[in-house]
């Protein structure tokens, strides 16, 4: 497979501009949590960035490439690849969610699964492939035993 031209930073990014500009818009305008509440949209951004710089700092230490759709050189299974198959997808999606939080609108949570979808066709299920013939049973046995989000 052909690395993309679009990765998912760019489609975090364009999503995340999005989710501001929507939370802007005048339909559905009301907030909707009552303040103090929509603070808690802190925690899912730390858990987002916390997750995706771990998985990003552990490709980066055992040498393997991070850019999608790419052949890696290293099967990656700890940290918090334990956990999630998939860190730095989990985390962006984290991110968005954890903003929406602190908007206070309904219409950012709009962007949130359009993003998930995005990720998930464009990179998740042809990645998986690409591990799986390139790892084999090692993937596999990986593959049965993590969870591909949580």
């Amino acid at each position: 497979m052909t690395p993309r031209k679009i990765n998912p930073p760019h489609y975090f990014f364009v999503a995340l501009l999005l989710e501001i500009a929507l939370s802007r818009a005048p339909i559905f305008a009301g907030d909707v949590l009552p303040w103090p509440w929509s603070w808690l949209g802190l925690v899912p951004l730390a858990i987002g960035l916390a997750l995706g710089f771990a998985g990003a700092g552990r490709f980066s230490k055992v040498g393997t490439s991070i850019v999608p759709l790419t052949t890696s050189t290293v099967l990656v299974t700890d940290g918090p690849f334990r956990l999630t198959r998939n860190p730095m997808y989990l985390g962006f999606t984290l991110l968005l969610s954890g903003v929406a939080v602190l908007l206070n609108r309904a219409l950012p949570w709009l962007v949130v699964p359009i993003f998930f979808a995005i990720i998930w066709l464009r990179f998740v299920r042809h990645e998986e492939v690409l591990m799986e013939a390139t790892f084999g049973d090692a993937y596999r046995a990986y593959k049965a035993s993590v969870r591909r989000w949580i």
